[in-house]
Parts: structure tokens; C-alpha cells; sequence
């Protein structure tokens, strides 16, 4: 646990560094909560906590304002909406402070008493309760957004596709996870709340090393949802010409090569709306937006390949929008056929 809690405390300042935007933020902020739960959880199970009792609970705010982020992070990656964090958001961050108040005015020895007691007293419950609440509250900032945006909208197949099995395996499992966090907390079974424990560092390398392959599953996801949403046409007040005419201009000032561009930000610039714009290419071409917006970061790709030979590969991928090269290269080898470095030789050698 010790291991996984620096893994995502370094993982958060990172991603910190390389992703100086709002969502990049959250997300940093959500890998940070759990690192430092994870940090918590070893100084409990291995009784760290009788020397410095008033960490044992930090955490808990953290984790439920992370709950809240990790919905509307959601809603960012499979929606591509702009994250707005509203005051209501922090609500159950503030009312998890309030409860921990108690324990944070008294001495180290009534903070050692609580942990002593929990479950056994009458605000050790209350402390029970809220290691409960955290769990509770992930399963729900999820399960809404399941309910609300994936059951409705997204195909099965979609789920038990080839490159959807890591995505599917890692999402059981959390799930998994945290359904034994939850039991083990509200009946006080150990062997539970350990398992869950000891999952949760695991899920967090699962994911770290298998991260790269989530990409077409979560491209796949986000146009089930979209295309299920079109039903009812926004585009009956715009004219696709005038999209295709805007888009073209736009295109000719390369705005594609902004590693930051999402379909909000393009539609502004199109003045249209991200539901109008999103429609669009599935209408006009029969996929989303980033297929749209890859298609002219190769072309770019491919003439820097040729023409400035000179350039690295990962200089060429920083420069026509992809943030890291292990993407550009997926997605060169899934358009082109080829690797960039091998159609660079295959060029030279023509």
C-alpha cells in the first residue's frame, strides 16, 4: 500500500507538470486523494498511526471532494464537456470537515482513543461512518453516470470488444473493490476492508501500465453516446456548408496542432454548438471528432516526415497536437499501416 501511495503521488505531480489545464488538474487532484488514502490505509494497517494519530484521517476530505471531481471528469472524457466546478460541489468536502472537528481538537491520546474505539463509541461511529461515506460516495458519483449516460447509450458490444477487455476488467474490479470497502466497513469485517485495501494499489499500476490502451475504447464509448443522443436533430437551424466552410478556414490555420483542442473549443471557434458540431461529423463523415481532428494531425505528421528529416519523431508528434508519443505512434499505424519511423524509411528508400 506504501508503494502504490507514492506511485500515484508522484503519478499526480506528473501529470501536474505535463497537463497545465483544468481538467489535467483534476485528474491530478483525484490520483493525489488517492494516493494519500492509499498513504493512510498503510500507516493504519501497519500501526504507524500510534506515533502521528492526527494523519489517520486527512484523507477523508480529499476522497469525497475527488467523488465529485471523478463525475464531472466523467462527463469531460465521455462527454467532452468543459469541467465547471461549482460551489455545491464541495459540499460533501465541507460537511466531512465539520465531522472531523472533534478529533482534530483533541490531544494525540484522544485522537489514539477514537481509533481505538472505532465502531465502539459514539463518535467512533461517527468516524466508521465516514471511511463508509468516502467508498459510498465513489460508487455513486459512478453509478449516476452510468445510469444516466452509459446504460442508456452505450451498446454491450461496445464493452466485450478485443480492445475494450483491459477497460472492462479494470472496471469490474473497482467495483469489485469497493463493494468489499463498503461490507467490510458497515459490519466490521477486517479480512474485507484489508482486501479492498490491498486491490486498490494494484487497480492503480493495472491501470498506469494499461492506460495507453483505453483510448479507442473510450473513443468507441463517447460515439455510442453521441450518436444515440442525435434522435432528435440540433442541426436543423444550421446549415452544414456553413460548418464545412468554417471548418476548412480553421483547419488552414492548423488549430489541429493545439494539443489542448476539444470539441467545446473547436465549436467555438466554428460558432456553433459542441452538440451541432459533434453531430456534424457523424452526420458528414460517420465518426467524431477526434477521428476528424487525427486525420489532420497525420497529413500534418506525414509531410514533416518527409520534408524536415531532420526532426525526431516525438518533436513531430509535439508538434501537430499529440501529447505523448506512444499515441501518435497508435494512431500513425492505424491510419497510415505503417509506423512514422517506418514510413519516414519507406519514403527515403522510394
Amino acid at each position: 500500500m506504501g508503494s502504490g501511495a507514492f506511485f500515484c503521488l508522484i503519478w499526480s505531480l506528473s501529470n501536474l507538470i505535463r497537463n497545465r489545464n483544468l481538467p489535467g488538474f483534476v485528474w491530478s487532484f483525484i490520483l493525489f486523494s488517492t494516493g494519500l488514502w492509499l498513504l493512510t490505509g498503510a500507516f493504519m494497517f501497519t500501526g504507524f498511526y500510534t506515533y502521528l494519530p492526527s494523519i489517520a484521517l486527512i484523507h477523508i476530505p480529499f476522497v469525497f471532494l475527488s467523488s465529485t471531481l471523478l463525475y464531472l471528469y466523467l462527463e469531460y472524457l465521455f462527454l467532452e464537456k468543459p469541467i465547471q466546478i461549482k460551489l455545491y460541489h464541495l459540499f460533501p468536502c465541507f460537511v466531512s470537515i465539520f465531522f472531523l472537528v472533534p478529533f482534530y481538537s483533541g490531544s494525540d491520546l484522544e485522537r489514539l482513543t477514537i481509533l481505538e474505539l472505532m465502531g465502539k463509541s459514539q463518535y467512533g461511529a461517527v468516524v466508521v461512518g465516514l471511511n463508509f461515506g468516502i467508498k459510498v460516495s465513489i460508487l455513486v458519483s459512478v453509478g449516476l453516470f452510468l445510469l444516466k449516460e452509459w446504460i442508456p447509450n452505450v451498446r454491450m458490444s461496445v464493452f466485450f470488444s478485443k480492445k475494450a477487455i483491459y477497460s472492462l476488467i479494470f472496471i469490474l474490479l473497482i467495483w469489485i473493490d469497493l463493494l468489499l470497502g463498503s461490507i467490510g466497513f458497515t459490519f466490521q469485517i477486517p479480512i474485507f476492508r484489508k482486501l479492498s485495501a490491498y486491490l486498490l494499489p494494484v487497480l492503480m499500476y493495472f491501470y498506469y501500465f494499461t492506460r495507453e490502451l483505453w483510448t479507442p475504447f473510450v473513443a468507441d464509448v463517447r460515439d455510442s453516446i453521441q450518436r444515440n443522443k442525435y434522435e432528435k436533430s440540433k442541426l436543423v437551424s444550421v446549415q452544414l456548408e456553413t460548418i464545412d466552410q468554417r471548418l476548412y478556414e480553421l483547419m488552414r490555420e492548423k488549430v489541429f496542432c493545439d494539443e489542448d483542442l476539444s470539441l467545446s473549443k473547436l465549436a467555438d471557434m466554428a460558432e456553433v454548438k459542441p452538440g451541432q458540431l459533434s453531430e456534424y461529423f457523424h452526420k458528414r463523415y460517420g465518426f467524431g471528432f477526434y477521428q476528424y481532428i487525427n486525420q489532420y494531425r497525420i497529413d500534418e505528421a506525414k509531410r514533416l516526415l518527409l520534408e524536415a528529416e531532420e526532426r525526431s519523431i516525438l518533436s513531430i508528434a509535439d508538434a501537430v497536437g499529440f501529447n505523448s508519443k506512444s499515441t501518435f505512434n497508435r494512431v500513425f499505424l492505424e491510419t497510415v499501416g505503417t509506423t512514422p519511423s517506418e514510413f519516414r524509411k519507406q519514403s527515403k528508400s522510394n
